[in-house]
């Protein structure tokens, strides 16, 4: 009896301490908004090593964080400057980007061999691309601008499309001595549509219009996307692609959202592109309401109930925060949907965002009212977007770059 008294107790000083330390968020006060995001992205600066002595620049810590996540992170850091004007990490954004180019600045970094698939390098590739959507600050030379960068990457998937087997698509690796070689999944193929999809609308070119069709296409002709716009992981050639692996990760679906609704603004706002839009993003609601008492609040619906999501897996809802809020912007039919996910997102992820030792460390579940003990830059970065994505309506829209018509 006494440990259960015990028990209570301790529960019950934690409980406070975070009531007392957790970050406060008004969803309807810019300024709250803004002074909430700053504490999260301190929080996530805070786990970047790449400056200082025994680190990589441009790179978080490995293990536990690949390649791809780094990528993710200032993608994640480019929105933020964008979206609150805060400049702050600005600085250490661009050359953590840079960092990365690689000799053919492609993000074909020879370091990372091992574990450089055609998605990680497209999560590279996309923070590259809101660079150049938002005017942030060119690299310096003798790197070229960053729409080139990115024209390079969509380069590099044109050159991968392999129509060996399963009628076409990218593999999820480049190198065959790295496992899952033979695989082909959404988040690479949904990544080269995306990009693809950016570029035609910034730049014009209908060579990239070819490619997103054909991609978008094939994607469903596999079943990668279903008749009802839900997304699976994957398939492997070495069956032809003749049964898919349906799990279902909400980065999966973010990815083919935005890239969808890009196409509808670049087609003012076309049947086709509309109809795929709505679609998606009505399919993009198998992640949120995990609990009849948690509406609207977003989770990682594979893992996230179960306690069984990876560091890779905490880090899936700022793509799909990102993306929503971005799909808002190009597609102004989704806003109010889109905006009652967020805010009502936004306000159980700062109730998360109570532990650590300052009381604003950030935890992974948002529908708990409270810390639930796990932090790390997954965390961060997903609290960190979904805040300033409340910022939406104030917030430019990507930019069309004339001039660059031939770039690709």
């Amino acid at each position: 009896m006494a440990g259960l008294l015990n028990a209570v107790v301790a529960w019950l000083l934690t409980t406070l301490f975070f009531q007392t330390f957790a970050i406060e968020l008004d969803i309807d006060s810019p300024d709250s908004i803004r002074a909430a995001a700053k504490t999260v992205a301190h929080g996530l600066q805070s786990i970047y090593n790449g400056n200082q002595t025994g680190g990589t620049l441009g790179k978080f810590p490995y293990p536990p964080y690949y390649w791809w996540e780094s990528g993710a992170a200032w993608g994640g850091m480019v929105n933020y400057w964008h979206y609150t004007g805060d400049d702050t990490w600005a600085s250490v954004t661009q050359e953590a980007l840079v960092s990365q180019l690689s000799e053919t600045n492609d993000f074909m970094e020879p370091a990372e061999r091992f574990d450089l698939g055609n998605d990680d390098q497209a999560f590279w590739a996309l923070a590259a691309m809101s660079a150049a959507e938002y005017s942030f600050p060119a690299p310096p030379a003798p790197h070229p601008d960053w729409l080139t960068i990115c024209a390079n990457v969509f380069n590099d998937y044109v050159s991968r499309w392999n129509t060996s087997t399963c009628g076409g698509g990218l593999k999820w690796q480049i190198y065959p001595e790295n496992n899952g070689y033979t695989y082909k999944n959404a988040i690479s193929n949904g990544g080269f549509f995306q990009l693809g999809a950016r570029l035609a609308r910034a730049t014009g070119n209908q060579s990239y219009v070819e490619w997103v069709n054909k991609v978008y296409d094939w994607s469903t002709t596999i079943g990668l996307v279903d008749s009802n716009y839900n997304v699976y992981d994957g398939t492997d050639e070495t069956i032809n692609c003749t049964q898919v692996n349906h799990m279902q990760w909400s980065y999966n679906v973010a990815m083919f959202l935005y890239g969808s609704a890009v196409m509808s603004n670049y087609t003012n706002g076309s049947d086709l592109w509309t109809t795929r839009t709505t679609g998606f993003l009505n399919a993009a609601k198998t992640f949120f309401s995990p609990f009849s008492n948690a509406t609207d609040i977003m989770f990682e619906a594979a893992c996230e109930t179960q306690g069984t999501c990876n560091t890779d897996q905490f880090s899936q809802k700022a793509y799909m925060s990102r993306w929503l809020a971005s799909t808002a912007v190009l597609a102004p039919y989704t806003a109010g949907q889109v905006g009652e996910l967020l805010r009502t997102s936004a306000k159980g992820a700062a109730a998360s965002c109570s532990g650590g030792a300052d009381g604003t460390q950030c935890g992974s579940r948002w529908y708990i009212n409270g810390f639930d003990g796990s932090t790390g830059l997954g965390q961060q970065m997903s609290a960190m977007e979904v805040m300033y994505t409340l910022l939406v309506n104030s917030t430019k829209p990507p930019a069309v770059i004339s001039g660059n018509e031939n770039v690709g």
